[in-house]
C-alpha cells in the first residue's frame, strides 16, 4: 500500500478505539480514492456497522466479497453481515404522532419510495446475485474435477467447490433475510400512508369520517 493512502488506513483505525467512527469513515473513503484496496472497503463497512449504519455497511460488505478475499475474511464479512441482517430485522418502527393540521396535510410519500425500503431490497438484491454467482463458480469446479490430471488438482478444485458453496448459502441466506424485511417495511409504509390519509369531521349533532378508500 503506497504510504499516503497507509497513513489514512492506519488513522482510521486509530479512530475505531475512540468510537469518532464519523472520522474513521472520511479517512477510509480518502485512502479509497487514492488506493482502491479492499483493506478499505472492510473497514469502512465495520465503521458504519459500529456507527449504526447498518444500511450503508450491507452493500460494502457485498462488495467486499466481490473482490475474492481469502476464506478468514469471507468468514469476518459473512457474519458481520448476519448481525446487520439482524440488526435491521429489529429495528422497530418508530411513530410520529403530529398534531392536527389547519391546512390539509400534504399526500404522502409513495411507499414504494421508502428509503429504508430500497436500500433493503437493494442489499437483498445483491445479496442474492452475489449467492447465485458463487453458486455457480461452485458447481463449475465441481465440473473441474472430472478433467484434474492429478489427486492434488482435483483436491483443489474440489475445495474451492466448497469454500464458494459456503459463500453462496451465506449470500443467499443475508439476501433472503433483507428481502423479507425489505418486504415487511413496504407493508408497514403502505400500511401508515393509508391510515394517514383518512379523516375525521365533527358538527353540531353530526360524526363523520372521510378519506380516500
Amino acid at each position: 500500500m503506497r504510504p499516503d493512502a497507509r497513513g489514512l488506513y492506519d488513522r482510521a483505525l486509530s479512530r475505531f478505539g475512540a468510537h469518532d467512527y464519523t472520522a474513521a469513515i472520511a479517512d477510509l473513503e480518502a485512502g479509497y480514492a487514492l488506493e482502491p484496496r479492499r483493506d478499505f472497503l472492510f473497514a469502512e463497512a465495520q465503521a458504519k456497522r459500529l456507527g449504526g449504519d447498518c444500511g450503508g455497511a450491507v452493500g460494502l460488505y457485498q462488495r467486499f466479497l466481490m473482490t475474492s478475499p481469502p476464506a478468514v475474511q469471507v468468514n469476518a464479512a459473512q457474519i458481520a453481515l448476519g448481525r446487520c441482517a439482524q440488526e435491521l430485522a429489529n429495528r422497530p418502527q418508530m411513530v410520529v404522532t403530529l398534531p392536527a393540521p389547519i391546512r390539509p396535510p400534504p399526500p404522502p410519500p409513495k411507499w414504494w419510495r421508502d428509503p429504508w425500503g430500497l436500500t433493503l431490497s437493494a442489499g437483498a438484491v445483491v445479496g442474492i446475485g452475489v449467492g447465485i454467482g458463487y453458486l455457480a463458480a461452485s458447481f463449475a469446479a465441481r465440473g473441474d474435477t472430472n478433467d484434474a490430471q492429478s489427486y492434488a488438482e482435483y483436491t483443489r478444485h474440489w475445495s474451492d467447490a466448497g469454500s464458494r458453496l459456503d459463500v453462496a448459502i451465506g449470500a443467499l441466506a443475508i439476501g433472503g433475510a433483507l428481502a423479507a424485511t425489505g418486504v415487511g417495511r413496504f407493508v408497514v409504509v403502505r400500511r401508515h400512508a393509508e391510515a394517514s390519509r383518512l379523516t375525521l369531521s365533527v358538527g353540531p349533532g353530526t360524526l363523520g369520517l372521510g378519506g380516500d378508500f
